[in-house]
């Protein structure tokens, strides 16, 4: 059990009640799809129109280095899954990625699923970082901001933002530029499929360098596979 530094701001897996977070158990990440078939699907795409992955996410899992598509490699199955399904469905909204899940059978979905979440890729140094900006970003990312009712981000991702499988991902090593995309996304409303709207709370409290600040810290956190319980920070 751990206070809550902020009230009026929600923990998803957890219940805030009386300003206490209330931790609850969490699944194991579901070991459903064929990790074989998935590989082949990364490397090949199939011949009912789904792109192969490997041309954008690399088929370690590492994209190409700019930021521009995120890192597969350590998310769990469950939440790869959840997000190509939201892809395909519309609840969640990208030109590209909307595309080509919609083409993908459920089988397709579960084994790229399971392969991504196997694969180890191979890091990209990231490159030189403003010392104040980092700073900014270990703060927000570490304590939050009582003034801005900014929740710690590591409060719900883990420490270094290694994350908490299965349905909260790790951030930790992910690029820093798609971190920001991503929360500019939250705070627009472009971006809608997390549980009670949490992220979209948070990103509307920040600001464009406070944004900025956190890909920078998160993009420097080592990166890995999340915990599978959640331990006291």
């Amino acid at each position: 059990m751990k206070l809550n530094r902020y009230i009026g701001v929600a923990a998803v897996p957890f219940v805030a009640a009386a300003g206490l977070m209330v931790t609850r158990s969490v699944a194991a990440d579901p070991q459903t799809g064929d990790a074989n078939r998935g590989a082949l699907i990364v490397a090949n795409g199939t011949d009912y129109g789904v792109v192969a992955c490997a041309r954008c996410h690399a088929f370690d899992g590492a994209a190409d280095g700019s930021g521009a598509f995120p890192k597969l490699s350590g998310l769990s199955t469950y939440y790869l899954a959840k997000e190509l399904r939201d892809f395909a469905s519309g609840a969640r909204a990208d030109a590209i990625m909307s595309a080509i899940a919609r083409r993908m059978k459920p089988g397709d979905i579960e084994d790229v699923a399971q392969y991504y979440s196997t694969v180890h890729g191979t890091r990209t140094p990231p490159p030189p970082a403003e010392p104040e900006l980092l700073e900014l970003g270990t703060r927000l990312a570490t304590i939050g901001d009582e003034e801005k009712h900014i929740q710690a981000c590591e409060d719900c991702h883990g420490a270094q933002g290694r994350g908490l499988a299965p349905a909260i991902p790790p951030l930790g090593g992910q690029y820093a530029h798609y971190i920001a995309f991503q929360m500019h996304m939250w705070q627009k409303g472009y971006r809608k499929n997390d549980a009670n709207q949490q992220m979209a709370n948070l990103a509307g409290r920040l600001g464009p360098k406070e944004i900025e600040a956190l890909g920078v810290y998160f993009e420097r956190a080592p990166d890995g596979h999340p915990a599978t319980s959640r331990r006291q920070q």
